[in-house]
């Protein structure tokens, strides 16, 4: 076996290609080429004196040696790179600042309550939120982190933070005196006042595509107006004015405290979600906050979740 240690060249050669899935893939990240990350997981295989990669039918695969040695450094690994990045902040001074942009609903209704907790949990970070609400903007392209509502897009390196769902919401007050309690029917419909967004925005719902989608008939368009803020239209509902389409995730603090009350049934779209893509990849400023981010939105769907059956 060869008596010196492995490099650390090796192992990020290594942990970069577990996490990617391709040495291709890791060559770009670590800004070099497929055969010097092939030479330094070599090295590394027999320096361990174990086979770390499967490298048969054209597809590589972690070996059940390399999944643990995977398991065991990677986290050191994180943790070694999160404390020199640190040490060369300290040096350069001012603390770094994360911009994170999303659209405005997301942004007031789900990101700006969770700032203090954000800064509390990176209390060496400054924040800046931006709402921005055109997928093709070129601020939002631009962020640290970005959180883009929409369907998939194959071009795009974004990470699924939460799917699509949609059902309708008014407050309890409004709700009693119109007899609601549970999905709504068509006949509801046809005698509720429909709280609209920007129908003109085609990647969010309106009525009579949640009707569609819900399999109900929609209810004439007469009479409509629309709310070109999200934040906007949920005060209306908030205010016993009618009946609203509420995003889980954007209603979820309003059906915890008893705001709004859920009616149903619920609507999804395939491949439709909120998609979250940092600037920097592996960067020791941006990673932790997006994990933070990825979690808070997890925890929050536990929180919210009620009796499903009533969203069915």
């Amino acid at each position: 076996m060869n008596p010196n240690p492995a490099s650390m060249k090796s192992l990020i050669a290594f942990e970069a290609t577990a996490r990617l899935g391709s040495m291709t893939a890791a060559a770009e990240a670590e800004r070099t080429t497929q055969p010097t990350i092939s030479q330094r997981i070599r090295g590394l295989e027999e320096y361990l004196g174990l086979v770390l990669f499967d490298r048969h039918g054209g597809r590589l695969s972690l070996t059940v040696e390399g999944e643990r040695f995977y398991r065991e450094m990677a986290p050191s690994l994180t943790t070694l790179r999160d404390t020199c990045d640190r040490f060369v902040r300290h040096g350069q001074g001012p603390a770094p600042t994360v911009v994170i942009a999303a659209d405005a609903g997301f942004t007031h209704l789900w990101l700006l309550p969770r700032l203090p907790a954000l800064k509390r949990a990176f209390p060496d970070f400054s924040f800046h939120l931006m709402p921005i609400d055109r997928s093709d903007d070129p601020q939002l392209l631009a962020a640290d982190i970005a959180i883009r509502f929409g369907p998939y897009l194959p071009q795009e390196e974004g990470r699924l933070v939460a799917r699509e769902a949609v059902f309708p919401v008014c407050s309890p007050d409004y709700a009693q005196a119109h007899g609601l309690s549970g999905p709504l029917s068509a006949q509801d419909l046809s005698r509720l006042s429909l709280l609209h967004q920007d129908i003109r925005n085609p990647r969010w719902l309106d009525w009579a595509q949640w009707c569609r989608h819900a399999g109900l008939t929609p209810p004439p368009a007469e009479d409509i107006f629309a709310y070109h803020n999200y934040a906007l239209l949920l005060n209306a509902a908030l205010a016993h004015q009618g009946v609203a389409l509420g995003w889980s995730n954007l209603v979820e603090e309003y059906l915890v405290t008893g705001q709004l009350t859920a009616l149903g049934p619920q609507v999804t779209r395939e491949d439709y979600g909120y998609w979250l893509s940092v600037k920097h990849q592996r960067s020791a400023v941006t990673e932790p906050v997006r994990d933070w981010l990825l979690d808070a939105v997890h925890r929050g769907e536990g929180a919210t979740s009620g009796d499903p059956g009533r969203l069915r």
